[in-house]
């Protein structure tokens, strides 16, 4: 009858309600800055005109070398014995460039006595930044799972004494499972994973893991961090001449000083979006 069929239809309409679809993206950020500043010296002294009964020259510290374009004037066999000079702290070269250097030399008028001093100073900065956003599209209450990376291989013993090659994964993953509340709020299960190869070891590649795990409330379109890590890390390498390097105004000439600083951050930002629901019918 009509009734029955107007009955029928009213019941499938109410059934027959597409399955709600959320959008969700995850944006892994992860910033990072570097400094590093190397100071070093090099300091020699020669006195050509005070000669021994063995006719040696009186050298401190070796042959001074390099030294400008007086260097050549500075030779002869030293008292002490080894190819450095008296104060040799260059500064070391950083990310394969070497330091810069000044040098020059102080002598009298008969070249005689010589002073010579070279100052090496390197300075290394830098600043980058990384941007991951894996995203995926799920049906509510589905859970979801998007993943891109690398497999490892690696070598494992067995029972028997023999080795077998099994693989791990540095990848970066996406595992999350939406719930849309009456309201209009996503309620979304999250695992968000970022693997990295780091250093090769003798038992095989280390992986360097960031990993959060949680449940959060977020309204549809909002965005939320679920989670960071700050790390920030500073060296000072000293090396010195005992008792010479700590002299007031004079001891930089006797030691070579390294400052490093390090900052990393990581932020994971989500945002829900939930579809619009003639955009999934279509």
């Amino acid at each position: 009858t009509p009734s029955r069929l107007e009955e029928v239809r009213r019941l499938l309409a109410k059934i027959d309600i597409p399955v709600r679809q959320v959008m969700i993206e995850a944006r892994i950020v992860e910033a990072n800055e570097t400094f590093s500043r190397n100071l070093g010296v090099r300091l020699g002294y020669l006195d050509r005109g005070n000669r021994s009964a063995q006719g040696a020259n009186v050298a401190v510290g070796g042959e001074l070398v390099n030294t400008g374009q007086f260097a050549n004037l500075v030779q002869g066999t030293p008292v002490i014995n080894g190819p450095g000079l008296q104060s040799n702290f260059p500064a070391n070269g950083l990310n394969g460039f070497n330091a810069g250097q000044l040098s020059f030399i102080l002598f009298n008028a008969a070249t005689t006595r010589l002073l010579s001093l070279e100052i090496s100073a390197l300075e290394a900065d830098g600043k980058g930044k990384i941007i991951a956003s894996p995203r995926v599209l799920t049906a509510d209450q589905v859970e979801a799972l998007i993943e891109q990376g690398t497999e490892i291989p690696y070598q494992q013993a067995t029972s028997s004494g023999a080795t077998s090659v099994s693989f791990r994964k540095a990848n970066l993953a996406l595992k999350v499972k939406p719930q849309i509340t009456p309201d209009g709020n996503v309620i979304m299960t999250l695992d968000v994973n970022k693997d990295q190869p780091g250093a090769t070891t003798a038992a095989g590649v280390q992986i360097n893991t960031k990993h959060v795990k949680t449940e959060v409330l977020v309204e549809n379109g909002g965005t939320v961090v679920i989670g960071g890590i700050y790390e920030q890390n500073d060296r000072t390498d000293l090396t010195k001449v005992p008792v010479l390097g700590d002299l007031p105004v004079i001891g930089w000439l006797f030691k070579n000083t390294t400052l490093s600083t390090g900052k990393t951050e990581l932020l994971v930002f989500i945002t829900p979006r939930i579809m619009n629901e003639r955009l999934t019918i279509r």
